[in-house]
């Protein structure tokens, strides 16, 4: 499990909250809906406010490398 920054973590293939089972990119699709994250905290109660914080922010600072992680699940998701 390697940890990147202290609210993201990446296990095996994928992104997830730390300390969590909520993946990234649950918060990044609110995230892109519009969602506050006061919202998305209602939506993911488990998390805490700064988890929210520091998913979104971590996408923010690594967008084309979480950006080009989604795409290529999405094309993975639709060839099954």
């Amino acid at each position: 499990m390697e940890v990147t920054k202290n609210y993201v973590e990446k296990r095996g293939e994928g992104y997830y909250i730390t300390g969590s089972r909520i993946s990234l990119d649950s918060v990044v699709a609110a995230y892109w809906r519009g969602q506050a994250p006061e919202r998305i905290l209602c939506s993911c109660p488990s998390l805490t406010p700064a988890q929210i914080y520091g998913a979104i922010a971590f996408y923010l600072s690594n967008r084309a490398e979480i950006d080009l992680y989604l795409a290529e699940w999405d094309a993975r998701t639709a060839e099954q």
